[in-house]
């Protein structure tokens, strides 16, 4: 099993210590990692793949990592990206991961120094760890292109407790199991998490009613109402059902003059709208310990 870790941007941890869960670490942003530094990997010939100037702007925005254990680069940027959709589910605004690495940059933060035996000069923190004769820092380029969308004014918040941390590990486990038992869960899930990542707020809109949609794959017909009524019972936990069935076909009708090719600007609030939506469903199917069947939801509405 291999260690990868993922340096997100723009969030702030409210934590000192490493918080852990049973498959995953965040690691508060200890030290700078210098142009330098990554000159050095460069002309050492670590495998960057990414240009030492691409990654020192990618760095300056970066106060946590996630460390993933995972069989290969592939598996951990999947087990990665559903962890950053469980932490969506609390409150986090979304947020960008543009690469992973095989070590973290609290480790590699330094490295040039420590190579040239300049220790004597360096911060007493940075004098102790790798250099480039006995390590190998290797970088896989993940999510490079990107308008990340920060939502409407107060409805993200960018501070990560250490309670939100392990509260989004403990969901973790649970939602990839239900992956595996309802595999559509996982069209959602990842809408989740790419569609702040489009620069174009209207195909965002639509790729996160690809994943609305995805959760009620039978519907074909009367689509605005019987995915409303649904979505109002699926979140009924979470919020009142009038509430969410106005919101929905709200939405939904943003969605439909989107893709009859409406020339209206659609803002950030029209976004948020569509993404919350979203949000609410995946944390709701936690909730319900699964997705009902639109049977069950039905019923259950009827017997109301």
């Amino acid at each position: 099993m291999q260690t990868f870790f993922f340096p997100i941007q723009w969030w702030i941890p409210e934590f000192d210590a490493d918080v852990c869960g049973d498959a995953i670490r965040i690691h508060k942003r200890k030290w700078d990692v210098s142009i330098f530094d990554l000159y050095s990997l460069i002309a050492q010939n670590h495998p960057t793949r990414l240009p030492a100037e691409l990654l020192h702007i990618f760095l300056q925005n970066v106060n946590l990592e996630i460390e993933i254990p995972a069989p290969s680069v592939e598996q951990a940027i999947d087990k990665m990206d559903c962890y950053r959709a469980m932490l969506y589910l609390r409150g986090t605004s979304p947020t960008v991961a543009p690469f992973g690495c095989n070590m973290s940059l609290n480790d590699y933060a330094g490295i040039n120094g420590r190579s040239s035996d300049r220790q004597a000069v360096m911060h007493e923190g940075l004098r102790e760890g790798i250099p480039h004769k006995t390590a190998r820092v290797e970088i896989w380029p993940h999510q490079l292109s990107f308008a990340c969308i920060q939502g409407a004014p107060g409805e993200f918040v960018r501070k990560v407790g250490s309670g939100v941390v392990t509260g989004a590990t403990e969901d973790l486990e649970r939602w990839l199991e239900y992956e595996r038992k309802t595999p559509v869960l996982r069209a959602a899930r990842r809408a989740l998490v790419q569609a702040p990542l489009m620069p174009d707020l209207s195909s965002s809109i639509l790729h996160c009613w690809q994943g609305i949609e995805s959760l009620f794959p039978s519907i074909s017909t009367e689509i605005t109402f019987r995915t409303s009524l649904l979505l109002a019972e699926l979140l009924e936990p979470l919020r009142p059902r009038q509430e969410t069935y106005e919101t929905s076909k709200k939405s939904y009708g943003d969605r439909s003059k989107i893709s009859h090719g409406s020339q209206h600007q659609f803002g950030i609030e029209k976004w948020s709208r569509a993404w919350v939506l979203l949000r609410d469903a995946i944390q709701a199917i936690l909730i319900n310990r699964g997705l009902p069947s639109e049977e069950e939801l039905t019923r259950n509405l009827l017997e109301r």
